[in-house]
């Protein structure tokens, strides 16, 4: 025997199994879409299976860490949170019989794609409570993954697929050869869209503001010098304007498309030697989509201290999370998209309405608006809240107004109820 013998057999050659989807791989599935399928299987020996199963499967999956201490000593903790969202098993080897070499076995199947998850959370995080994310039962959130590697923190995933698995006496993969042969294919996912048709609906965000200025009374902005200007800073004679800036943005919206928002103006009080009011100028000066996303997760205390953070009792790194460990780690993350209004600016100069009951002419109006679009960019994921993982949406407005030669600006930051798919 020589030096680098080894004792060992020979590994048998394992079956070939293979799964395959009818859909092609960039196909994105919703909800109650029809998934369909088979199952080969080949063999270079007699086996006689236990079941073949195939599954549909949808987990949520979220891996921090942190890390403390100086120079080369360095501990590292861990928090974990892997839950299944759903898992629908058949077994396909309903008649079970001895399979023979030389022959290839095809077990087609089909699943209908579930609308939510029947799981709950409640107990596994820090706070149920906690607006951002949900303990409940709820719809299921698109297919999702943030981090540079699905294998290393920081990360987290919702993932889909199929997975067909062998099962059968003697033959198994994996470091002792006790994991079924299996094969999976992994699928896109996005939900309805629930807001698609509905009634369009606006926050609207006001702020005053006041105007002192000779051009108030009717003199040419262009003629109104620095020593004007001056002497209308500190002269109570100075004709005096309160007016209201408002700026609507919608709360519903849907990627890929245009959606429309409104900026208004109003007046609160003037004083009476105001005797027109110059046009005025709306501008969008900055309109930006901002993504969030909030992760958490427990802290895993199967896991050691060193920087991959194997479990001492040799458990799947994913295994499914149980109660609240006692710590919790929570981050966010916001990218912002800048986004083109339809037009730039508009200019409006106040109507001239009747006085009013029984007095006769006319004056300004009060109150003036104006419209702009912009569109969502069709790649925009919609927002979603899940148990470890959500996304939220705003929409951040920079509105300025020139009346005369005075300017003004309204910045506001409005909360986005929710962002659709297409369908």
């Amino acid at each position: 025997m020589g030096l680098f013998s080894s004792n060992k057999k020979p590994l048998p050659a394992l079956p070939i199994l293979a799964l395959h989807l009818t859909n092609s791989q960039d196909k994105v599935f919703k909800p109650n879409d029809t998934i369909q399928g088979h199952v080969t299987l080949s063999t270079p020996t007699p086996i006689l299976p236990q079941a073949i199963e195939v599954s549909l499967w949808g987990h949520s999956s979220v891996w921090l860490r942190t890390s403390s201490g100086t120079g080369n000593d360095t501990t590292y903790r861990h928090y974990r949170d892997n839950v299944p969202l759903f898992d629908v098993i058949f077994n396909l080897f309903t008649q079970p019989q001895q399979l023979q070499p030389g022959q290839s076995y095809s077990f087609p199947f089909q699943f209908r794609v579930p609308e939510g998850t029947s799981s709950h959370r409640i107990g596994g995080y820090k706070d149920d409570m906690d607006a951002r994310w949900t303990v409940q039962p709820h719809h299921l959130p698109p297919t999702f993954a943030w981090g540079s590697r699905p294998d290393w923190p920081d990360n987290a995933s919702v993932s889909y697929g199929v997975t067909a698995r062998l099962i059968c006496p003697g033959i198994g993969v994996g470091k002792h050869h006790q994991e079924p042969l299996s094969a999976t294919s992994p699928i896109l996912f996005q939900p309805l869209n629930p807001n698609l048709n509905a009634p369009y609906s606006v926050i609207r965000h006001p702020k005053p503001f006041t105007l002192a200025s000779s051009s108030l009374a009717g003199r040419d902005p262009s003629s109104i010098g620095f020593r004007q200007k001056l002497a209308d800073k500190f002269s109570s004679e100075t004709p005096k304007l309160d007016f209201e800036l408002g700026v609507e943005l919608p709360d519903l919206l849907t990627s890929g498309s245009e959606f429309k928002f409104r900026s208004t103006f109003n007046v609160l009080s003037k004083a009476q030697n105001v005797v027109q009011i110059p046009a005025i100028t709306f501008k969008v000066l900055k309109l930006d989509l901002l993504d969030f996303t909030f992760v958490r997760a427990a802290h895993d205390r199967a896991a050691n201290h060193l920087m991959q953070g194997h479990h001492f009792d040799r458990t799947p790194l994913d295994a499914p999370t149980g109660p609240y460990s006692g710590w919790e780690h929570t981050i966010y993350r916001e990218k912002k998209t800048a986004l083109n209004s339809l037009p730039e600016l508009q200019v409006v100069q106040l109507e001239e309405v009747l006085l009013p009951g029984e007095k006769k002419g006319t004056e300004q109006a009060n109150s003036a608006e104006v419209w702009f679009s912009a569109r969502v960019p069709g790649f925009t994921p919609p927002s979603f809240q899940c148990f470890a993982i959500s996304r939220v949406y705003r929409i951040k407005a920079k509105i300025g107004v020139q009346i005369g030669e005075k300017k003004f600006e309204h910045e506001v930051e409005s909360h986005v109820g929710s962002l659709g798919s297409v369908g």
